[in-house]
């Protein structure tokens, strides 16, 4: 009976762990400011991320739909890295409403990539 148990809880435990594992990977995601969708911080996070090493980063920004999207049904935008290009992009500067100049998020904090 204990070992009945202790398989149950290991099988729970391995696939529990499943999901979270796999979860984080996209086809297409956006940035955002302050809960706000921020297409001037997407168009250049896309780019940041098309250029990192990676061999699943072939992404480009369609700008009917305003997202950074896969371009190969093989790739993935992975979430977690998605976000950071969304900060660093953030920080780095970016274009600003205008039209005029660079504008800067200097606590990244709020800065926040969405995927689906």
């Amino acid at each position: 009976m204990r070992f009945t148990q202790l398989l149950s809880m290991t099988a729970v435990a391995i696939f529990a762990s499943i999901p979270s594992a796999v979860a984080d990977d996209h086809t297409s995601c956006t940035c955002h400011n302050q809960d706000s969708y921020n297409w001037r911080i997407t168009t250049a996070a896309c780019d940041l991320y098309n250029n990192w090493n990676n061999d699943n980063n072939a992404v480009a920004y369609d700008s009917p739909s305003g997202r950074c999207n896969t371009i190969d049904a093989n790739q993935v935008i992975d979430g977690k890295n998605w976000e950071n290009a969304c900060q660093e992009t953030a920080k780095a500067g970016f274009q600003c409403t205008s039209g005029q100049g660079t504008c800067y998020v200097e606590d990244t904090s709020n800065v926040q990539g969405w995927c689906k």
